[in-house]
């Protein structure tokens, strides 16, 4: 009896003790803001800090305790305005969970559990950065599996549209920079909100808790379609007038008096996610920055979108307690896309690997244009799922930059170039244990001579940093430029880290005043990979066939084009595609081709017939083409051994020598699809290798020539008789 008594008043006397804690919570003047939880992480070895509100004069204390240990505490008064910060110096970084005890002029009024110290991220920028873990490649597996991640992974979780006054962003932004994100949320790896984290980011938080040895948390805080002007505050924009500007004058500038609390963009308008998603993180003390963005100012002037950067990057500093030192910010390249322009994307990442060597002791950046496109429909090419490279590969920066593991932890950068033997030779740093090319052919480079028109170059690696560029038909070159073009994929050169492929080399133009109109990549030319990327307006990018053939049967070894046809058979470069009923042409394809004089590739026969190269047709509309005259035999003789064959681009006739207009190459401007027609005496067998375009000009005009006997058909007929005539004339 007396044992069950005991027992009852046991019980009792805890449920009071709830109560007059319950009671003590619920009269209690002080409260923490939202983004202070259960589970959350604090950065290892710096000043742990909480903050929130209360009664003007009352002392705040917050005590750490390891079980019923007190480790470390601190305290402060509530100030006049009614805020409040208390601080503690964080322990060492380990899997130890804590607890956090926040005091009331010494009442407990908070307790916030499974606390743990490591290493602290900010993951910012836009979509490419918010893209989630769950739409990821590896992370759609993970997810659908239901797979948990680690308990010591911790992500606070900043809604992409915060509320403000019971509305959010999209509808309603504050004036003013904010302490709280009242709908933001803690959430560690076991937690299947964590699937919401950047993909990004996370693939950098797993590397990094792996070479650490302790947990990582990120601060998620990211939005799709955003500008850098709105991750910037007021008092960072108009400390630079000319930024100022110019950001007036796209309209991306409020001033403070003309702000409207429904009516401003949280997409594009300065402050508006810097008040909302920024600010309220101002007592995290993170290690440095994750940056993914910069499509969507992608039009921006070099200069100003740098120094907008620089300014982000110096207010960061400040805001994160970075008090003499800049914060540790690394970035990306942007993806492979179409912006309906040659250069303005290469010249972008180029930039951006300059941006770093203003700075090079507090940034690094990384190269991304390799990587798979593979996207979801509904994002949109824009949007590659492949993230897990781009977070290790920021991963591998932050060891160098930041934790002082490697000696290289960024782009590689030119350190000199030299014009010699008509070659040119551009000489790397920041290349690790030297470069490498990853495949048999080195890829991406293009080469120019005084008139700025580019072709398609050939290099060697001479050194562990050295790369030889040129071609066959630029004797005197005067720039070289890699991976400068819209789709840049096949750009194959790396640095190297212990042996293995590290960053690849990111795209450059050797000297910018030749760059008159970029060369785009033509996967086609190499005759190599049976698939390239296909860029063109959704749902029509992918990666498709780089020929297709008529009555011959095509593959490919790595190296060159094996073609077994059968009589008369054509190859085509496809420049085109047919689906739903539709054509779609190829965005990255070179299809102006008025610069360019002649066309040379190599043909090899390996059957026991000669085989003929009857006709090259290059269409300019559907049902008009032009066929370069050869200037080289076109018999292909079955002797095993190379032939080049040259087609002068200055001689075209129309629709075949039939019809007798003979133009001159400034006629293709656009190239709609081209066909090389051969013919053979039964079965054939040839390779196909190495198209080059060269730019040579000829002072050609037009001529008529018609051969009425040489038609084959009624239409052919037609154009000759009609040449016929003007020929009188002319």
């Amino acid at each position: 009896m007396t044992k069950k008594l005991l027992s009852i008043l046991l019980v009792i006397s805890l449920l009071l003790s709830f109560a007059v804690f319950a009671n003590a919570e619920e009269k209690a003047s002080t409260s923490l803001y939202t983004i202070y939880a259960d589970d959350m992480l604090f950065q290892q070895n710096k000043e742990a800090i909480l903050a929130g509100t209360g009664k003007s004069g009352d002392k705040i204390t917050a005590e750490l305790y390891l079980g019923k240990k007190l480790v470390t505490s601190g305290e402060c008064i509530v100030g006049t305005d009614g805020k409040f910060a208390v601080s503690f110096k964080a322990p060492k970084g380990s899997y130890t969970q804590y607890v956090i005890m926040i005091k009331e002029n010494d009442e407990i009024i908070r307790t916030l559990k499974n606390i743990v110290f490591g290493e602290l991220w900010l993951a910012s920028g836009q979509s490419n950065m918010m893209f989630p873990l769950a739409q990821s490649i590896t992370g759609t597996e993970m997810w659908q599996n239901q797979q948990k991640l680690s308990p010591y992974l911790r992500v606070l979780l900043v809604p992409g549209y915060p509320e403000y006054k019971g509305e959010n962003s999209l509808t309603r932004l504050p004036l003013e920079a904010q302490d709280d994100i009242t709908d933001a949320t803690w959430v560690t790896g076991e937690n299947m909100n964590v699937y919401n984290v950047s993909a990004v980011a996370y693939f950098f938080a797993e590397q990094l808790m792996k070479k650490l040895d302790m947990p990582v948390g990120i601060l998620n805080s990211s939005l799709g379609g955003s500008s850098i002007a709105s991750w910037l505050s007021r008092e960072t924009c108009e400390s630079d007038t000319d930024l100022t500007a110019y950001l007036a004058d796209r309209e991306q500038y409020v001033p403070a008096s003309k702000w409207k609390e429904n009516g401003q963009d949280v997409y594009t308008d300065v402050t508006a996610n810097y008040n909302q998603k920024i600010h309220p993180l101002k007592h995290f003390r993170p290690t440095g920055m994750l940056w993914y963005q910069g499509e969507t100012d992608i039009s921006w002037t070099h200069e100003i979108y740098g120094r907008a950067f620089t300014l982000m990057q110096k207010s960061y500093s400040k805001l994160f307690g970075f008090e003499n030192e800049m914060m540790p910010v690394i970035y990306t390249q942007l993806a492979p896309y179409n912006y309906g322009d040659d250069t303005i994307l290469p010249a972008r990442n180029y930039y951006y690997t300059k941006m770093q060597q203003e700075f090079p002791t507090s940034r690094a950046v990384i190269s991304i244009h390799d990587l798979p496109l593979t996207y979801i429909m509904a994002s949109g090419v824009i949007h590659p799922q492949c993230k897990e490279d781009v977070g290790q590969r920021m991963f591998f920066a932050a060891e160098g930059l930041v934790y002082g593991k490697k000696q290289t932890y960024t782009v590689s950068t030119i350190k000199s170039t030299e014009i010699r033997d008509g070659s040119i030779y551009v000489t790397f740093e920041n290349i690790g244990d030297g470069i490498i090319a990853k495949g048999e052919k080195i890829k991406g480079f293009a080469i120019c001579d005084e008139k700025g028109i580019y072709v398609q170059a050939d290099a060697e690696i001479i050194s562990e940093n050295t790369v030889r560029i040129y071609a066959d038909c630029i004797e005197n070159p005067k720039s070289a430029s890699y991976g400068y073009c819209p789709s840049n994929m096949r750009s194959n050169l790396y640095a190297t880290e212990n042996g293995k492929l590290a960053l690849p080399i990111g795209p450059f133009v050797t000297d910018g005043n030749y760059m008159t109109r970029a060369w785009r990549d033509q996967p086609w030319m190499d005759c190599d990979e049976e698939k390239a990327w296909f860029n063109n307006a959704d749902p029509y990018s992918g990666f498709y066939n780089t020929w297709e053939s008529e009555n011959a049967s095509l593959t490919f070894n790595g190296s060159y084009m094996n073609v077994k046809g059968q009589n008369k058979f054509t190859v085509s470069p496809a420049i085109a595609r047919e689906a739903d009923g539709e054509t779609a042409y190829q965005y990255d394809m070179q299809k102006d081709l008025s610069d360019y004089g002649t066309l040379v590739f190599s043909v090899r026969n390996n059957g026991e017939k000669d085989v003929t190269l009857e006709k090259v047709k290059l269409y300019r509309e559907t049902f008009m083409w032009y066929s370069p005259e050869v200037n080289s035999s076109v018999i292909i003789p079955a002797d095993g051994e190379w032939h080049k064959i040259t087609l002068d681009l200055n001689t075209l006739y129309l629709n075949g020598n039939e019809c007798g207009i003979i133009s001159p190459n400034n006629m293709i401007t656009y190239l709609l699809g081209a066909d090389f027609c051969f013919t053979s005496d039964g079965e054939a067998d040839i390779d196909l290798d190495n198209f080059r375009f060269a730019p040579e000009e000829e002072n050609t005009s037009f001529r008529f020539e018609a051969k009425l006997s040489d038609a084959e058909n009624l239409w052919e007929f037609i154009c000759a008789l009609f040449v016929s005539i003007l020929g009188i004339f002319f």
